[in-house]
């Protein structure tokens, strides 16, 4: 009996003292440089945004920010690699939705479990798509597109910035509520969908707001309408597609901050803080609406409770059209 009770005692001392690491852990938080890894290349949006909020997460933590790029296989490369780094808070992912999202959904083989391995941070912002059509394509509304594509079902054809980007699960969603049938074409990035578009190689494209603004400003490519609820106020004449008919569209690219799963709690809590203060840095977000990018800095808990209902819904899009990717 005595010797149980020893047992019992030294169990509670190894939890308290564990408990105490914890908080310590959390209280020192950070005392070095944090990194933030990002699965695209340097120079796109996700690695933008990641320097831009880096830079106000330096002020906020008083210590530096790097990112690190590790780019391939849709952004699952650098994903997969932060959700092994050791879970201590000094490594953090910087996501997309088409890999915390829709990836899960398109890649039986993914070597990480977005809920399993990951722990939500911050749900940061959201970038608007906006879908538009090559200057020589005869297409200035979304009404022209739909008319001729069901005119001729597969003809016309949509860019996108690779299988299983937001922008191809956007041209998904679109046909699948529409009915139309685009022939869908892959490009290795946004950008070489983008010169593709506005070259009038292809038809069709789903881009980032923020890229497609100056083609846009320049005359170079058409707007047919933005993938958001709200109209972007920097293309303030151009209607969502939901007001223009195609109900309930909505599509955007969001990004988001985890952890690998092990973290302690009070670290993930320090570390949305610091971001937090981040995002109220008005240098921030001027330069985020700048560029057609919307703050969203919602918590862990908000976060987990939207990667749920994001993970469903393109699933539920997945399985209508059955999209299927080796």
């Amino acid at each position: 009996m005595r010797s149980l009770h020893r047992r019992a005692v030294m169990a509670l001392c190894g939890l308290l003292f564990t408990a105490f690491q914890g908080a310590a852990a959390a209280s020192e938080f950070p005392s070095r440089a944090i990194t933030i890894v990002v699965g695209w290349s340097a120079g796109g949006a996700t690695d933008l945004l990641a320097r831009q909020l880096g830079e106000s997460m330096a002020k906020a933590a008083g210590q530096s920010i790097i990112v690190e790029n590790k780019a391939g296989a849709n952004g699952t490369i650098g994903h997969s690699q932060a959700a092994r780094s050791r879970a201590d808070g000094y490594t953090a992912l910087l996501a997309t939705n088409s890999t915390f999202a829709i990836a899960p959904h398109l890649y039986p083989s993914l070597p990480f479990d977005q809920q399993r391995d990951l722990a939500p941070v911050s749900l940061v912002a959201e970038s608007p798509l906006v879908l538009v059509s090559s200057p020589n394509s005869g297409i200035k509304t979304l009404s022209d597109l739909l008319e001729k594509a069901k005119a001729r079902p597969g003809v016309l054809n949509v860019a996108s910035g690779g299988n299983g980007s937001t922008s191809h699960m956007a041209a998904e969603m679109l046909m699948a509520l529409t009915g139309i049938n685009l022939s869908h074409i892959p490009y290795k990035g946004g950008s070489p969908a983008t010169v593709a578009v506005s070259a009038s190689e292809v038809d069709v494209a789903f881009l980032d707001l923020g890229v497609a603004l100056p083609l846009l400003k320049e005359g170079r490519l058409n707007p047919l309408g933005v993938s958001s609820t709200q109209r972007s106020n920097l293309l303030p004449n151009v209607p969502t597609l939901s007001e223009s008919g195609v109900k309930d569209f909505v599509a955007t690219t969001t990004f988001a901050m985890f952890v690998p799963i092990d973290t302690p709690v009070d670290v993930v809590k320090r570390l949305h803080g610091i971001v937090d203060t981040a995002m109220q840095d008005q240098a921030l977000l001027d330069k985020l609406t700048g560029q057609g990018v919307i703050p969203r800095n919602e918590g862990p808990e908000g976060l987990g409770k939207y990667v749920s209902e994001e993970q469903q819904r393109w699933k539920d899009i997945i399985s209508s059209r059955n999209i299927t990717l080796d």
